[in-house]
């Protein structure tokens, strides 16, 4: 197989997320909000600290950081998608948040000062840079000492996930996908391999804390316009528009048969919380 240099992934991977800034988070979808509740519980900022989320997104960490560190602190969100920085800085003004800023930046090599965040976060993104090793290391030398790093990534999947495998195995681009969360022999199979991924990056006290999330949808084609607002678009982006609507029909046969008792189409997501400090 042939390695995509790291510049045309990052290209990628910021389209993607230009392509969905309208529509992410902003489908009915409960997902993101009670990560980014437990998240920053878990980072725990006193009033008055220096934050920085990585990945912010639409804002769902970024905002409660905000909300937690008070006007007395500060909040930095850096994200590669131009259009999804522009929405979430415009969101920051409109909720008065004048301790709040918003810039495009590349997680893997932040150009922000060494030792001055006293927590950094980084939400469902971890597993999308090509080395999150490296890019940790990196985010460690932004913390204070004993500053704290906490990152959210998949836990147990609701199995019924692994029904759609086939479907969407042949288009599966490996180049752009360099590390699937849901590997179990893979850096983020297991709370330890995650937690050892903090450790070569010379992070310590590296700790795990693990919670359920259930997703419910008004139906199928609920359940598919979830799946395109955020980073499995790229899955779908992955296929030939030849293939595409037969992949969809037969996606969304298989998801009729997840309804449960009201109609509605319920599924559960382990969530996992990984947290450590700079020494």
């Amino acid at each position: 197989m042939v390695e995509v240099p790291e510049e045309v992934h990052t290209a990628r991977v910021a389209d993607l997320f230009d392509l969905v800034a309208d529509s992410y988070d902003n489908v009915g979808v409960s997902f993101f909000g009670p990560i980014a509740d437990r998240l920053v519980e878990a980072v725990a900022p006193p009033p008055g600290a220096q934050a920085l989320d990585i990945g912010c997104g639409r804002g769902a960490v970024l905002f409660r950081l905000a909300e937690a560190v008070g006007p007395s602190g500060e909040v930095t969100g850096i994200d590669l998608a131009p259009r999804m920085v522009a929405i979430t800085a415009h969101e920051a003004r409109a909720r008065g948040l004048t301790n709040t800023h918003v810039q495009v930046m590349d997680a893997m090599r932040p150009t922000l000062p060494s030792g001055r965040y006293d927590v950094i976060t980084a939400s469902f993104m971890l597993f999308f840079l090509p080395d999150p090793a490296a890019a940790l290391t990196a985010w460690r030398s932004l913390l204070v000492p004993r500053g704290t790093v906490g990152v959210s990534t998949f836990g147990a999947w609701d199995p019924r996930w692994e029904e759609l495998d086939d479907l969407f195995a042949p288009y599966r681009d490996s180049r752009f996908f360099p590390v699937d969360p849901r590997d179990p022999d893979g850096p983020f199979g297991t709370d330890a391999a995650v937690e050892g991924l903090m450790r070569n990056a010379g992070l310590v006290h590296a700790r795990t804390s693990t919670f359920d999330l259930d997703l419910t949808f008004d139906d199928p084609g609920h359940w598919y316009s979830w799946t395109r607002s955020h980073g499995q678009r790229m899955l779908w982006e992955s296929i030939p528009e030849s293939d595409r609507d037969q992949v969809k029909d037969a996606a969304l046969e298989r998801v009729e048969g997840w309804r449960d008792e009201s109609g509605r189409v319920a599924t559960r997501h382990g969530i996992r919380l990984t947290l450590a400090q700079r020494p």
